[in-house]
């Protein structure tokens, strides 16, 4: 009977597979956002977990396990000339411990956080192998790549309050305008961020907001019949019905629209059936005016 296994065998022996998970969990404390394979980033956070507990109990015992675990970080390159914080290529030294960074920025940042300081976010397949891939990063850090995503959905859906208000400062708690997936994600999110980091979220959506009503002003929307739509019910536009706006190429996807009109989008919808009891999904690449249109409703589109 076997005993004590808990990890995955990655397809490697016992001592290059601990140097692998002790390299992964070193450059995630390091760079605090990696990309590997799903089955190693699920070994790598597990093994972060525990690193950062020991960094949170700030023990003797806990820094002598953390150093004889960790390597080395990877040498970052010095700043470059258009960063702000210009730092002499001379003068600058590479960290040669993550033992302060573990038992001082992080320990902070995740004093309150009872536990799931990782987040894995799956991402596509890796050419060749098609093994699955995954990004690892620290959550509540500025690397947090669900923190931008989801600022971009609060950007897209809040266009409504946007509307009525003027701005996105009249938010509350309650987010409203969003959807109910949408408000629970929000408060995951921000729930051990401080009031600046809450503010950064919004002004991030109201940027988004902001770029996707440009973008559809400035194409002055798709190519569609410059025709009233009671003329449409009859007979449908032909090749000498008048045509304005931008014309949209196969399988494009503009901001905020839904992945189903991308390429991939488009051949899956073609060779999936859809379930039964299911409404099919609407593939028709739109801009944001446009998909908040009522349905059996056509706008005219002109170009000023």
């Amino acid at each position: 009977m076997k005993h004590g296994i808990s990890q995955r065998k990655l397809g490697r022996m016992p001592a290059h597979r601990i140097a692998l998970l002790r390299n992964l969990v070193s450059a995630l404390l390091h760079h605090e956002s990696i990309k590997t394979t799903l089955p190693k980033a699920k070994e790598a956070a597990k093994m972060a977990e525990k690193i950062i507990t020991l960094g949170k109990k700030g023990t003797n015992p806990a820094k002598s396990k953390a150093m004889s675990y960790l390597m080395p970080p990877h040498n970052s390159p010095p700043p470059s000339a258009s960063s702000s914080t210009m730092i002499d290529p001379e003068d600058f030294v590479a960290p040669k411990s993550l033992l302060p960074k573990l038992f001082n920025d992080l320990s902070k940042r995740y004093e309150s956080r009872p536990g799931g300081y990782t987040r894995i976010l799956k991402f596509g397949k890796r050419q060749g192998d098609n093994a699955p891939h995954a990004i690892v990063t620290l959550v509540d850090g500025p690397r947090d790549v669900k923190f931008e995503l989801l600022a971009r959905t609060v950007g897209k859906e809040g266009l409504d309050l946007i509307e009525e208000t003027g701005s996105l400062d009249n938010i509350s708690e309650g987010w409203e305008g969003l959807t109910e997936k949408t408000k629970r994600q929000v408060e995951k999110v921000l729930k051990y961020r401080n009031d600046q980091e809450k503010k950064v979220f919004k002004d991030k959506a109201r940027e988004f907001a902001d770029y996707l009503q440009a973008e559809e002003a400035g194409y002055g929307g798709l190519r569609a019949p410059n025709v009233s739509p009671n003329v449409l019910k009859y007979r449908k536009p032909g090749m000498n019905t008048p045509k304005s706006g931008r014309l949209l190429h196969a399988g494009e996807r503009l901001s905020g629209v839904s992945t189903h009109s991308t390429g991939l989008g488009l051949a899956r919808g073609a060779l999936v059936r859809t379930p039964r009891g299911r409404k099919e999904v609407d593939r028709n690449p739109r801009f944001w005016g446009q998909a908040r249109l009522p349905e059996g409703v056509t706008a005219e589109l002109t170009v000023d």
